[in-house]
């Protein structure tokens, strides 16, 4: 097993047609064991290289006091056994049946994790990344720890966000929320088949809005344009009027079964109450759907 250990630059790269190289963000934890088996489920049929991310950053307290060699008190750094770590992990990852033709790369590294995903992002040309979730915070928001809303908006990396109790189940019926103020909208969602295969799947758009279902006419001309983009592919079109969008997104969940909901990044006002600012912590969606947000 080869072990990578680097330090941190700053790139962007945007999704590119040939799907190869994803990135996993792990603490070792069950949460971001979920999200590797959520994605060996959900990659089962390809073969991809995983390139396995923990990132610390250098506190105050990872340095301790010891004794040197002159009987004084010297200040080091702790020494973390991440290696150990990764060494269970990719144990545990050949175990699973799920395993498949996929690689897995290790990768340790001692700084900012936005900073570390960046430099990943640009060595290995990531084309997705993949992290957990424990669902809602006490403070009523999405707990993907306190990076969450920036490796979603400042990392240009299309992202899948994996919560706990997420089960990969088959991707029978796919929800994409939207205002129909984005023309690029359908060309992502063309994109996403070298992720994976959605061919059995049913799309399900959903316009989303707290007061008008009127649509102007670009709103008109983008709906048309994602027809046109899947007709040959199972497609539906969805009004949801509420003033609480978390709750338009929970009834599309529990009417059609929804195994995962596909966003545009750019549609800030969209997702940002949507995944970082609910208005209702009952919404059950944080702790069981699985989100894919699309640079």
């Amino acid at each position: 097993m080869s072990f990578i250990i680097n330090t941190p630059l700053f790139s962007f790269v945007v999704l590119i047609k040939v799907m190869r190289n994803i990135l996993i963000l792990t603490d070792f934890s069950s949460n971001s064991w979920n999200s590797i088996e959520y994605s060996l489920g959900l990659f089962q049929n390809k073969a991809y290289d995983f390139y396995l991310l923990n990132a610390s950053d250098i506190q105050e307290d990872e340095f301790e006091n010891v004794a040197d060699d002159d009987g004084g008190i010297a200040t080091v750094k702790k020494v973390k056994d991440s290696k150990k770590e990764f060494d269970t992990l990719i144990k545990k990852i050949n175990l699973s049946p799920l395993k498949g033709e996929h690689k897995f790369i290790p990768i340790s590294v001692e700084a900012n994790l936005i900073s570390a995903v960046k430099n990943q992002i640009k060595i290995h040309t990531i084309d997705l990344i993949v992290m957990g979730t424990n669902g809602l915070s006490s403070q009523g928001k999405m707990n993907i720890g306190s990076i969450s809303e920036d490796i979603i908006t400042k990392v240009k990396c299309s992202t899948l966000v994996v919560p706990k109790d997420a089960r990969f189940t088959g991707l029978n019926e796919i929800a994409f929320p939207t205002d129909y103020t984005y023309f690029y909208e359908a060309k992502l969602l063309q994109n996403i088949n070298n992720l994976f295969d959605y061919k059995s799947s049913t799309f399900r758009f959903v316009y989303v809005a707290k007061n008008s279902e009127v649509l102007d006419k670009e709103q008109l001309w983008n709906k048309e344009t994602l027809h046109d983009y899947f007709v040959n592919c199972a497609h539906t079109f969805h009004s949801e009027l509420n003033k609480n969008l978390e709750l338009s997104i929970q009834k599309i969940i529990d009417e059609f079964n929804v195994d995962i909901v596909i966003m545009a990044a750019k549609n800030l006002n969209l997702f940002e109450q949507i995944l970082f600012r609910p208005k209702i912590n009952s919404i059950k969606y944080y702790a069981k759907t699985p989100f894919l947000i699309l640079h």
